[in-house]
This record gives C-alpha cells, sequence and structure tokens, in this order.
C-alpha cells in the first residue's frame, strides 16, 4: 500500500509538469539568468545552479519552439510560459501553462522533456 502511494504521488507531479523550488543560489558569468529576464536551460545540469548557457532567455514577450527543462524568472513582473511536456518516453505530449513570478524560488524545472512555445509578461507580479 505504502508503494503504491508513493507511486500515485510521483505520477501526479510528473503529470502537473513541474516541480517545486529550491533555494535561491547564486550563478555568475554567462550561465546565470540575466537580471529582468525569463530563461530556460536544456538540461538538469543547471539545476539549482546553473553551469550552461540558456538556451532562452528573453525580456519581453516571445513565441517558438525552446527545449528544456530548467527556467527562472528575474523579471520584476510574472510571466505566463505556455508548453508542451512530452509523458510515457515522449509519446504523449500535454500542453500546459503555468505562471511564474520572482518571489518563487530562483529555478523550477519540468520533469519531462519539453518544449516551450510562448513567454507573455504580465503587467505586475502576481499569478
Amino acid at each position: 500500500m505504502r508503494k503504491r502511494s508513493l507511486t500515485l504521488v510521483v505520477l501526479s507531479a510528473a503529470f502537473a509538469g513541474i516541480a517545486a523550488t529550491a533555494p535561491s543560489a547564486s550563478a555568475v558569468g554567462r550561465s546565470a539568468c540575466p537580471d529582468g529576464n525569463f530563461c530556460l536551460w536544456p538540461t538538469f545540469a543547471s539545476y539549482p545552479t546553473p553551469v550552461e548557457t540558456p538556451v532562452l532567455v528573453t525580456s519581453g514577450d516571445w513565441s517558438g519552439d525552446a527545449d528544456g527543462l530548467v527556467f527562472q524568472n528575474t523579471g520584476s513582473r510574472a510571466v505566463d510560459v505556455e508548453y508542451t511536456t512530452y509523458m510515457n518516453d515522449g509519446t504523449v505530449p500535454v500542453d500546459g501553462t503555468v505562471c511564474v513570478t520572482r518571489d518563487k524560488a530562483s529555478r523550477q524545472f519540468f520533469y519531462n522533456p519539453t518544449t516551450v512555445h510562448k513567454v507573455t509578461w504580465r503587467a505586475d507580479n502576481t499569478c
């Protein structure tokens, strides 16, 4: 029974598409997310401290396709991030939107391979 409960918790979190946040970490160099931007990194190697160059850095509204797992908002306003995460070994696409504020921890991540399609900045820092 305990194993089944744990499995249900893990599956529920995976379906949600994003993970809980971690404590703030400092970062230096080109791998850091510049202040006032939304950033996306390609792999878990950049969690919790970025070691790679972000695949997406934007201080304004953006649309396109960028594959990544770790993300951060260093702006003063919240952003809505539209994405498709691929579950079941990449065979089941699940679309979603997550609102990311600066007040959440420094970096968050998607559990599964994910393509970000759109970043839209809100008027303020509330979700």
